[in-house]
């Protein structure tokens, strides 16, 4: 899978499940533009775990500015065995 088609599993979860109708890119700063809180946090990782068939563990978090890093996670965690 690649980063555009992540990007666009990113754009969808936070869509259908934030409610959140705003531009998303790679540079987009994740926490602020998504209003984050902690149960919005929370609903973010669950349903991108759900939508990528993956599994995120402590400390993928480590490090996540921008939705371009949270891509990078999800790239991880699909690639992995």
């Amino acid at each position: 899978m690649n980063e555009e088609d992540i990007l666009e599993g990113v754009r969808s979860v936070a869509a259908e499940h934030l409610d959140f109708e705003g531009e998303i890119e790679l540079a987009t700063p994740l926490v602020q533009a998504l209003e984050l809180d902690s149960m919005r946090q929370l609903t973010l990782v669950v349903e991108l775990e759900n939508h990528f068939d993956v599994c995120l563990e402590e400390g993928d978090e480590d490090g996540i500015e921008t939705v371009g890093d949270l891509v990078d996670v999800l790239r991880r965690r699909i690639e992995a065995p």
